[in-house]
């Protein structure tokens, strides 16, 4: 037995009888934590309609012989090779009873590691220092996982080549005419230079989000993303020699289809391999550093604007996205594959061998690397279940054709899905109804026509003041992304998003309005100035909101299960959007000018922020799989919440001044206990108890509950604590 651990000893916890709900409407705090020995087809009914809003570990139903029972039957089938099976039966109590362990690990109290705390409690895991020190780590280090470094270097390298190929779009807009095409002037030559830019986006809508799905079926997210990076590598060396429109759309067809790929891959490969509680941080590495890419890209532009020969500057431009594609491919030999890529039941790659080794590197203890491929393992198999599907992977090609299009089909006719695709999918809209791919993509040519008025004698600042304005929207989209490192865990996805909504409107209006200025006054520097001014304040806004978190929520809101189909359908949305104002921008901005297309930005700015708050739930430092319950709760029951309870509260507290308790829409049974109220050094019962015998001849907890009754591990928390929100998860229902 490892390192002390005891197989005998039995967890008791109070309970209490749960209030049924009056409706499905009915968002009222539970009462009470809900009755012990909940059987596992109830637990797979509330991954899929969470009415009552309970967030519990996935191991809750398995009482302690359950639970060895369980894990030695996975040990034999899958990690008997590599691991000791008693590690692993140390590892699952560990995973059984987070917040006890979590409270063990914080202990200053001086207790023998294989004695009693002081209330007399003897946990069944004996944690050494290492084990602490990590299990602490984890929770409030956002690096503690140094071998996290080398997938984060991936995502960047993968997000770097993202954001230049976007910028190589905007600066060979500037050229049109190298393209045969007139774009100064509105026509039809508007729309031929807006299919040109648009094709890779809506080609990554169309067809690569798609692919995404059978592609990381097959060979994983590492070998999805050395697809895409040639993809890249080929088109981009392809388009610097085509110097005409219609050449140009049809080589950035393929170029479409790898970005589409990547976008799907790549933060899904951040949010598998990070710990639940950084998440956030991990995938915001994509949206930083497709920010720095744009920003890169644009001093290339400059630097390829010094050449002084439009043809071969275009060119340049064109073509440059070839070596940051050469560095993806090279990164990727060295990155770990996503351990959940092995956990899928239903696939032919599913190998749990593989994603222990695999997370045995990421994670700093073995502890840490047992117990996540335990809840994984357990979490599969409860979002998985189903009475008539066949636990095998699917055969030959009509069965492969046949599982993705169910995959496809479930995600709107399954409550716990069609939530997820709601949320994910409003935040990739609002992304491009806030207009900031305006700048990603135009910043020249709107800068361009601000600029116009400006004396130009020689001609020799047509291309280069618009770049100048265009290198500056980059470094301040890339550096205001840096506030989001970890506070996009800490403050969360939701806050982040309706604090700065409001604002970007109000900054993208005065913009607009900037562009009333008389033009006819200092040749314009004043009005150019205003309105540039305005740009960058909505930008640096923007960075730590709405940029990261589209893509994180779209890589983590799904289950494994058809988390690449989920996904692909929410960034499908995001890059169509983006592609639609590529095709439509140029004429749209040939009719409204600076203010008119500013000012129409500034309100689907404020439409995000309505949608934001009515539809989009909290995600931040939970697992992957706890989320299932998060997005199980029904829509309508969330938005009823935030309108007749959330609201009414902010206003009395906030403007009344009121000192009123929030409402909470989720019990949390895992973190739901304040640290500062319960610990191990009192009113602990969360283990067996050296205390008195009882009448029936069995040892007493401290509550003078038996050892052996019914209860739910993972809550660890007496029925006065049972209306308590967890401090993680408090702002899930209205942050």
């Amino acid at each position: 037995m490892a390192d002390g651990s005891s197989l005998g000893h039995s967890l008791s916890i109070p309970m209490s009888v749960l209030r049924s709900r009056r409706s499905d409407v009915d968002t009222d705090p539970i009462e009470f934590i809900p009755p012990a020995g909940v059987d596992r087809e109830e637990q797979i009914d509330r991954r899929r309609h969470n009415i009552q809003g309970i967030i519990e570990n996935p191991l809750v139903h398995l009482n302690d012989e359950d639970l060895l029972q369980d894990v030695t039957i996975f040990w034999e089938e899958c990690l008997s090779e590599v691991v000791d099976c008693d590690e692993l039966i140390r590892a699952a109590r560990v995973a059984q009873n987070a917040r006890a362990y979590d409270e063990i690990a914080r202990s200053t109290s001086p207790v023998p590691k294989s004695g009693c705390n002081e209330a007399g409690y003897n946990p069944p895991v004996q944690l050494n220092d290492e084990e602490k020190a990590a299990l602490i780590a984890e929770k409030d280090s956002l690096f503690s996982q140094k071998s996290m470094f080398i997938v984060i270097l991936t995502v960047s390298l993968a997000a770097f080549l993202q954001g230049f190929v976007q910028s190589s779009i905007n600066g060979a807009s500037l050229y049109a005419d190298q393209l045969g095409l007139n774009a100064t002037l509105p026509g039809q030559d508007d729309y031929k230079l807006g299919a040109a830019n648009a094709s890779p986006f809506f080609f990554s809508a169309f067809l690569g989000c798609w692919l995404s799905l059978p592609i990381n079926d097959l060979v994983g997210r590492r070998g999805a993303m050395a697809i895409a990076a040639v993809l890249i590598f080929s088109s981009s060396l392809g388009a610097a020699w085509c110097l005409t429109w219609g050449k140009l759309f049809s080589v950035r067809v393929v170029n479409g289809i790898g970005m589409g790929v990547k976008a799907v891959s790549t933060p899904i490969l951040a949010s598998e391999t990070a710990v639940g509680f950084w998440r956030g941080s991990a995938i915001l590495a994509w949206q930083l550093w497709v920010s720095f890419g744009i920003m890169m890209g644009f001093v290339f532009n400059l630097i390829f604007y010094t050449v002084g020969d439009n043809k071969l500057t275009v060119q340049l431009i064109l073509g440059s996205p070839c070596v940051p594609a050469i560095f993806l491919l090279i990164g990727l030999c060295f990155c770990p594959e996503s351990p959940r890529y092995y956990m899928r039941r239903r696939t032919s790659s599913y190998n749990p061998q593989k994603a222990y080794e695999i997370l045995l590197k990421l994670r700093k203890t073995k502890l840490q690397a047992l117990r996540d491929v335990y809840l994984v393992y357990k979490s599969v198999q409860l979002e998985e279940y189903s009475d008539d599907i066949d636990d095998g992977p699917p055969q030959g090609l009509f069965g492969y054709m046949k599982n993705y299009a169910s995959q496809y089909k479930q995600l709107f006719t399954q409550r716990r899905l069609r939530n997820a695709l709601i949320s994910s999918s409003i935040v990739a809209l609002s992304q491009q109804l806030c207009g900031i791919n305006v700048f990603a993509f135009y910043s020249g040519t709107l800068f361009s026509g601000v600029t116009s008025n400006q004396p130009d004698p020689s001609g020799k600042q047509l291309h280069l003041i618009p770049m100048l304005y265009s290198f500056g929207y980059g470094a301040v989209n890339f550096v205001c992304g840096l506030p989001a490192i970890r506070t996009i865990d800490t403050l969360g996805r939701r806050k982040w998003l309706v604090i700065t909504l409001p604002i970007m409107t109000l900054f993208m209006m005065a913009a607009a309005l900037s562009s009333l200025y008389p033009i006819d006054l200092d040749n314009g520097t004043t009005r150019t100035a205003l309105i540039a001014v305005f740009i960058f304040l909505f930008t640096a806004t923007y960075a730590p909101g709405l940029g990261p978190i589209p893509f994180t929520l779209a890589s983590e809101s799904f289950p494994l299960s058809h988390r690449e189909a989920g996904a692909a359908f929410a960034i499908a949305i995001n890059l169509l959007f983006a592609g639609l104002i590529q095709m439509f921008f140029p004429r749209i901005y040939a009719r409204l000018h600076d203010g008119g297309s500013l000012g129409l930005f500034a309100g689907l700015n404020f439409l995000a922020f309505i949608l934001i708050f009515l539809f989009v739930e909290e995600t931040k430092r939970r697992s992957l799989e706890d989320l299932d319950l998060i997005f199980a709760v029904r829509k309508r029951q969330f938005v009823h919440h935030q309108v007749t309870k959330y609201l009414p509260w902010f206003f009395r507290r906030y403007v009344l001044r009121r000192m009123e308790k929030k409402p909470f829409l989720y019990t949390d049974l895992i973190w739901g206990v304040p640290r500062a109220d319960v610990g191990v050094d009192h009113d602990w019962n969360g283990f067996e108890t050296t205390g008195p015998i009882g009448d029936d001849g069995r040892k007493m907890g401290g509550e003078g509950i038996s050892p052996e009754f019914p209860r739910r591990p993972s809550g660890f928390m007496g029925s006065k604590y049972a209306r308590r929100p967890s401090e993680d998860s408090d702002d899930s229902a209205h942050r």
